[in-house]
């Protein structure tokens, strides 16, 4: 997916928390997510359809990208 994203567009997410959480996780431990993997593939979906609409769109998709990619290893849990 082409990244549309410049420095007028860029938005603040919580990014940058969760790469330092992921960097000093414990051996054997998780970071949790408040949202349920529904709900982040569910605004995945809206921001992908309207990414030219929404403002920073892409920002917020390189985050859920980043917490899907941790939760494929093994690194992250979403709420049930």
């Amino acid at each position: 997916m082409p990244r549309v994203n410049n420095l007028d567009t860029r938005v603040e997410t919580p990014l940058p928390q969760l790469q330092e959480a992921l960097r000093n996780l414990p051996s054997g431990q998780k970071v949790k997510c408040e949202n349920t993997k529904e709900e982040i593939l569910r605004t995945q979906m809206n921001l992908t359809q309207k990414r030219t609409e929404v403002y920073g769109a892409d920002s917020h998709l390189e985050y859920i990208e980043a917490l899907l990619m941790a939760e494929a290893e093994g690194k992250l849990e979403f709420r049930k």
